[in-house]
């Protein structure tokens, strides 16, 4: 399947646009194969101590990069219901972050969802796993179209899966 830019939310501080919010970190992120991607170079302003990303950043990019894969899946715009990350190695200031997640299987209705930060050499930086629930299901369609079935693992969800 090829690769496949997803839309974001125009006022999202990770995915936004930076003419609805300006702090936005603007990351764009693209489903291929299953895998949610996307590219970061964090900078000063992206730091706890000098030099270095602050975790929070980290731990957002995680969650955006995992809803994202969870709600192309479930083809509705999904809630982190839990999110348990690990910290392995610094992530440095003005260094290429690489972001991927993947819907890694399913418990009842939650989606269970993988992710990792990676340096440009590969090395894993954080990673994550998380349970994703599929609650907006409307406005994926308003966003992506109603015609759009990239998903992937069978997942259902949303407030209006009844509505069909």
């Amino acid at each position: 399947m090829a690769a496949w830019k997803l839309p974001g939310h125009p006022g999202c501080f990770v995915c936004g646009d930076r003419g609805e919010n300006p702090l936005t970190l603007g990351l764009s992120f693209v489903l291929e194969d299953g895998t949610v991607r996307a590219s970061f170079v964090p900078q000063k302003e992206h730091a706890g101590y000098p030099g270095i990303v602050h975790g929070g950043i980290l731990v957002s990019l995680l969650d955006e990069a995992s809803t994202w894969a969870a709600s192309a899946a479930a083809q509705a715009f999904c809630v982190t219901r839990s999110l348990e990350v690990e910290f392995l190695r610094p992530a440095r200031v003005g260094k290429t972050l690489e972001i991927r997640a993947w819907v890694a299987g399913r418990e009842g209705r939650f989606l269970c969802v993988q992710a990792t930060v990676e340096d440009s050499n590969g090395e894993v930086l954080a990673r994550s796993k998380g349970s994703f629930f599929p609650r907006f299901r409307r406005e994926w369609t308003r966003l992506v179209g109603p015609d759009e079935r990239r998903g992937c693992h069978g997942a259902q969800g949303g407030e209006d899966r009844k509505a069909r």
